[in-house]
């Protein structure tokens, strides 16, 4: 879809939905709707875990969610600047779209926990503008939830996130460690008694700019782990024993989001 002024309000629109207290969401797509809606052969930065499992079939997958939009009324034929006819989202939809495309900052932090089926990866994508932040929550089933958020509410739900328990009560102790050699480190049987690990990454769209901090969450701790020079064959890691204030700044760091 082509993105019009009004879609661009419609964004705005969508933060100003933002407030004090718990946040609501605004909106759930399935991987085959939103393919409908941004393009099926449009190259995604937020994953598609469903559609993933089907490769040759987005083009038909998105044809259904199309249908299913439809029905629902949220997508609605209009008449095309030049004549004919254009698809048409509602304002939600509209907003969502133009906000996961146009952000300065991108952040993601993606969740794996081992479950009696195997990894499962749970993944949150926020978008970063002047007037706010859509998080765009994305399921292990491929369903899309878009929550417009005020930036202290990015940084809490990411603690939740990246520390369910509230276990991090670090003092932080660092290590450094070559990646070649953590295996036979005394880190390594701290790491093999993690229960999730939370793999962030920042881009800066300006600049292509990228950032990405590791968050290993086990029975009585947290460490978050970096790569000094990620650039390197063996780059030396740096390890951080971490309490909840000092996830709070990681978290206010990734995402540039201040309270």
């Amino acid at each position: 879809m082509a993105y019009t002024a009004g879609d661009v309000t419609a964004a705005a629109e969508v933060l100003a939905r933002a407030a004090e207290g718990e946040p609501e969401l605004l909106v759930a797509l399935t991987d085959e709707q939103l393919a409908a809606l941004d393009g099926h052969a449009r190259p995604q930065f937020a994953a598609t875990p469903w559609l993933d499992e089907h490769p040759d079939q987005r083009r038909f997958a998105a044809g259904v969610g199309l249908r299913a939009l439809i029905a629902a009324g949220q997508v609605s034929a209009v008449a095309a600047p030049g004549g004919g006819q254009q698809w048409s989202a509602d304002r939600e939809l509209a907003g969502c779209l133009v906000l996961r495309r146009t952000a300065s900052v991108f952040t993601t932090a993606e969740r794996t926990v081992q479950s009696p089926q195997g990894p499962e990866v749970h993944r949150l994508h926020y978008y970063v503008h002047e007037g706010g932040v859509l998080e765009e929550e994305v399921t292990a089933l491929g369903i899309h939830r878009f929550t417009p958020l005020i930036p202290s509410q990015v940084n809490a739900r990411l603690l939740a996130f990246a520390d369910p328990s509230g276990v991090a009560a670090g003092h932080g102790e660092l290590t450094q460690v070559r990646a070649s050699q953590l295996a036979a480190s005394p880190l390594a049987p701290r790491l093999a008694a993690t229960r999730a690990l939370t793999v962030f990454t920042l881009v800066t769209t300006a600049d292509g700019g990228v950032r990405q901090a590791s968050v290993y969450t086990t029975g009585d701790e947290v460490l978050v782990m970096e790569a000094l020079d990620p650039g390197t064959e063996d780059p030396v890691l740096e390890f951080r024993s971490v309490d909840s204030a000092e996830l709070h700044a990681l978290a206010t760091m990734l995402v540039g989001a201040q309270g």
